[in-house]
């Protein structure tokens, strides 16, 4: 059995560069060599095209968990 990959890739709504990568309930985000992991309302300026892109990680549903047989 192959684990569910629940990782869900956040992009540039202009030029679909990748921005960051949600993990549950927050934002892992690299650019060089600095690294973030954010949680709430996050904005990025987009490196390639300068749109500045939003994120609110509170506002998304809760990743799907099956329920366990007893």
């Amino acid at each position: 059995m192959t684990p569910v990959n629940q990782d869900e890739e956040w992009r540039c709504e202009k030029c679909s560069t990748l921005l960051g990568v949600l993990r549950a309930d927050r934002v892992h985000v690299k650019h060089k060599r600095a690294q973030f992991v954010v949680r709430g309302h996050v904005m990025a300026v987009c490196p390639r095209c300068s749109d500045l892109c939003e994120l609110d990680t509170a506002a998304r549903p809760a990743p799907y968990t099956p329920p366990t047989a007893a």
